[in-house]
């Protein structure tokens, strides 16, 4: 039997078009596995209270219990607490790594101990009494007590006020629409505002600086990003629908951190926090007027 040549070719061509792509969906895979990929949900679908997006109170412990995915710059921050101050306490230096499991002090083990400290003070102070009932006490002159030059030593400033010199210049709005809930001090109701926006905006920085946080670790945040802007000043953004940015990502003004989401029905929705040395600020003091 005689095969035509144009067949012959057509089915070879056939078959080579089959081989290359399974050849190419072999090096997708493989290349697919080079990459260490971090997915975070689409929808915020856990459940909200009437504390949402607030400052933690620091354990009974005195310490937080490292999990994974979280950074020092988040842990300070659920707790309402300085960065730099939480750093030095755990003598934990730049860039600030720290581990699954680690313990993070967020107070001074001294402060903690007082109490076990003064309880141990006063049985001391009984057996102190009764020894100076009995032990004497060497009389001295005047002539014998030689009078100290009084020399003044300078006080060492502590490295948690030392400040970068960049300032910001300028803050602009993450995204632009209604104040729907504003800044409280009070307890823990609210420590930001809430920003109705529209379906797939786009959530931005509202100044120059670096990703400190992307994730959803944070109770009560959703998918949420922490922007350092400099040794004073963060920028949080949280309830989004899907992070647009990595953890160490240098982002400029007006640069898109997020697509919108919300909480609950409350969709679209922003809820947005300005931190000044650990602290809860209104944001309504810094961002312009819109």
């Amino acid at each position: 039997m005689v095969i035509n040549k144009f067949e012959a070719k057509g089915g070879i061509t056939r078959i080579a078009a089959w081989r290359i792509k399974w050849v190419i969906l072999l090096c997708f895979s493989l290349s697919g596995c080079a990459y260490q990929v971090i997915n975070f949900p689409d929808e915020n679908t856990g459940s909200y209270g009437a504390n949402d997006a607030s400052v933690s109170s620091v354990p009974r412990s005195g310490y937080h219990r490292v999990s994974r995915g979280e950074t020092l710059f988040s842990i300070a921050f659920r707790y309402g607490k300085d960065y730099r101050e939480v750093a030095a306490l755990n003598h934990i230096r730049p860039p600030y790594t720290i581990y699954p499991k680690q313990k993070i002090w967020l107070e001074k083990r001294a402060s903690r101990t007082a109490s076990r400290a003064s309880s141990q003070s006063s049985r001391s102070s009984s057996r102190t009494r009764a020894v100076a009932k009995t032990a004497r006490v060497p009389s001295v002159s005047p002539s014998d007590i030689t009078l100290q030059k009084k020399v003044n030593i300078p006080e060492k400033k502590s490295s948690s006020h030392i400040q970068n010199s960049e300032k910001v210049t300028s803050w602009q709005w993450p995204l632009v629409g209604k104040v729907v809930k504003g800044f409280s001090s009070n307890g823990v109701s609210s420590k930001g505002i809430d920003i109705k926006g529209q379906k797939g905006e786009l959530v931005k920085a509202v100044a120059d600086g670096t990703v400190v946080y992307a994730g959803s670790g944070l109770i009560g945040y959703g998918n949420l990003v922490i922007v350092k802007h400099n040794d004073v000043y963060l920028s949080a953004y949280a309830y989004n629908k899907r992070i647009l940015v990595k953890e160490e990502q240098h982002v400029k003004a007006g640069d898109a951190l997020a697509i919108i989401g919300g909480k609950g029905n409350d969709r679209p929705l922003l809820h947005f926090e300005i931190r000044r040395d650990g602290q809860p600020v209104d944001p309504l003091k810094i961002l312009p007027r819109q």
